[in-house]
């Protein structure tokens, strides 16, 4: 998952870092294309990056062996074109594309595959690990591989993590992986680094030899702003194409402007209050936070109404609690659990815990004597974090709470947060699609016990009664049953937490529709249309007055077994993880489908990619790769902090 640094501000310094990598075929004019945000990558290498914008360049880089529908999540092909179900569920043999190569001309092979699954399982890759712990990779020969679990798992046949060139990484040990660069510009994807510019920019080129469809762009050019406005009016003015994640107040000053298309995308992300629980036991935070009622009665003091209306601006929605998907409906009804804005409750809650205004200066004293005052950190790289810190800590001072204010950036943040040496901060996290990471997230096998071996749960909370739930859905392959697992887990966390959900958060983003078509929701209709999951809007778009090039010949080979509806493109139910979205019975192949937009029986494809929105782009088109993202805490986070 990605932390989400979504709003985030740059690195400090510029480090201008040159990459190896095969150029686009010369032109005259390239093509390019550039996109305005406000969050810089904090590492390209995939093993240890965290933020919402390195998802990005890896969904370009690296592709997946299996990848996400447009329109859905559904399984589609990636690096594989089929895949074959056997051993009751638990073995999956992959059948890649023929003649895949790395842009540097090396083969792509099964040897690849098998080798990314296993290093970064033993290794514990922090984007793979969540996926590929279970998991041993065989290869069979030079375009097969299969794939076994030792546990079942509800996310196969997905797989999702991004393949590593074996050549490159091989080479590089344990020891030096997690200082290694990663500027080797080696591409499987559409696009290749080869300019990162830290705090400005970086720039991404064709790859040649990618197996997809070309989309007519030459080159794209990440910019970064550290101020939203003079973002919004370089869009304006034709400076960049696409902005992301600028000011909720833009958005009438977009919408007015007849070039440009304003998007409010919903994927899950959220922003969050957290408390320090000193789970770890390493920190200093307040050992009031400890206590239930103490943690309730601040939730309680708080009004979220409010922060929607006033900070939000009325976009996305209320937070409710611990989104684990980008699909939203694994969200439960929270019933009365919900922690309504009531300060009455508050404060009652505060007197039966012993926290009393005995001197009547307006702040409670803790049951030592002390005044109750807590640290609050505000992010300096989120434009909504000031205000929210306003809000939060009037309401606090309502009911006697007193607060220090802190102003940091997302590094500074990062490594207070693992030091547990904090109270209270808001940050934000955007999630993959299936639910299993971000919850993993919060189990005690991811506090932080020790500062330099730092895990996810930054909520610094833990509970065996979570932790046996989170195992239980792990392993239930009955759809139904995992979501009640996974309802009464987000219940339970609600409840017992030091996590107060304030705000899903909707991805503002908005481009030129004089340059390019072919934008792309995912999902359909609801979502952003960059930095998503598997960032399919790039393989879709064309230059305005160019014909699209499609997919090059098509290397299936076989059909759909008598019966049986699993050719690719079939929609799934949100937060199916079966290929495609319909399972394949045992021993049946999922086929990918021809470039005419038929499951190879020339009845036309009805679902997949969005395509059906693209004038002159097949149905088939192929989603890019991508694992989740976000960690990006959408904080671009280990997993996914923003």
């Amino acid at each position: 998952m990605l932390r989400r640094l979504f709003g985030a501000g740059v690195i400090a310094g510029v480090v201008l870092v040159g990459v190896s990598a095969p150029s686009a075929v010369a032109q005259d004019d390239p093509v390019t294309m550039t996109i305005g945000l406000m969050q810089d990558m904090s590492s390209p290498n995939v093993t240890v990056g965290y933020l919402v914008p390195e998802f990005e360049v890896w969904n370009l880089q690296y592709a997946t062996l299996t990848s996400k529908a447009a329109d859905d999540f559904s399984t589609i092909p990636g690096l594989a074109e089929s895949w074959v179900e056997s051993n009751g569920g638990l073995t999956y043999a992959y059948t890649l594309r023929e003649g895949l190569l790395w842009s540097d001309g090396t083969p792509l092979t099964a040897d690849d595959i098998a080798y990314t699954i296993n290093r970064s399982r033993d290794e514990e890759w922090y984007n793979h690990f969540s996926t590929v712990e279970n998991l041993d990779a065989v290869v069979i020969d030079d375009r097969t591989v299969e794939i076994t679990s030792s546990v079942p798992d509800p996310k196969l046949p997905t797989m999702d993590v991004y393949i590593v060139p074996k050549h490159i990484y091989e080479p590089i040990s344990f020891d030096d992986l997690e200082s290694y660069e990663a500027l080797d510009g080696v591409s499987s994807g559409p696009y290749s680094l080869t300019e990162w510019r830290s705090g400005q920019d970086w720039t991404m080129v064709k790859n040649p030899l990618y197996f997809g469809r070309d989309n007519g762009i030459d080159r794209l050019v990440f910019r970064v702003f550290s101020n939203a406005d003079a973002m919004v009016a370089a869009l304006q003015r034709g400076e960049i194409d696409a902005a992301h994640n600028f000011n909720a107040s833009s958005v009438e000053q977009l919408e007015n402007d007849s070039n440009i298309t304003v998007v409010a995308g919903l994927q899950g992300g959220f922003t969050e209050l957290a408390l320090n629980g000193m789970a770890g036991g390493i920190g200093d935070g307040n050992p009031a936070l400890q206590n239930i009622d103490v943690r309730h009665a601040i939730f309680h003091a708080i009004d979220r109404n409010v922060l929607f209306d006033r900070v939000a601006l009325g976009l996305g929605s209320i937070g409710t609690t611990l989104s684990p998907s980008a699909d939203p409906t694994w969200i439960p009804d929270l019933g009365d659990g919900a922690f309504a804005y009531d300060p009455a409750r508050s404060a009652e809650l505060l007197e039966g815990a012993g926290y009393i205004d005995s001197d009547g200066d307006g702040i409670r004293e803790t049951p030592d004597g002390e005044p109750f005052v807590l640290r609050y950190i505000i992010r300096s790289e989120s434009t909504d974090a000031a205000p929210i810190a306003e809000f939060i800590t009037g309401w606090l001072e309502a009911v006697g709470i007193g607060t220090e204010t802190t102003v940091m950036d997302d590094t500074q943040l990062y490594d207070v947060s693992v030091a547990g040496e904090y109270d209270m901060f808001a940050w934000g996290w955007t999630p993959y699609v299936d639910p299993d990471p971000m919850l993993s997230y919060f189990t005690c096998d991811q506090v932080t016990y020790d500062a330099d071996e730092a895990g996810y749960n930054d909520a610094n909370w833990c509970d065996p009664a979570y932790d046996e739930l989170y195992l239980q859905q792990k392993v239930e392959l009955d759809p139904v049953k995992r979501r009640e697992i996974v309802a009464e887990m987000l219940r339970f966390f609600n409840t017992n937490s030091t996590y107060l959900v304030l705000l899903q958060d909707p991805d503002l983003q908005a481009y030129r529709t004089d340059r390019f078509e072919g934008w792309l929701q995912q999902p359909a209709e609801t979502g952003p249309v960059l930095f998503t999951n598997s960032s399919p809007t790039y393989e879709s778009l064309t230059v305005i007055g160019t014909e699209p090039t499609l997919i090059s010949e098509d290397t299936t080979e076989g059909t759909t077994a008598a019966g049986d509806d699993t050719a690719t493109g079939d929609t799934a139910a949100p937060g199916d993880t079966a290929a495609t979205g319909d399972t394949a019975a045992p021993g049946d192949a999922v086929i990918a489908p021809a470039p005419d937009g038929t499951d190879g029986s020339g009845d036309a494809d009805d679902g997949g990619s969005n395509t059906g929105l693209i004038v002159g782009i097949i149905a088939a088109v192929l989603v890019l790769g991508g694992g989740g993202f976000f960690l990006a805490k959408r904080r671009g986070s280990v997993d996914d902090r923003e």
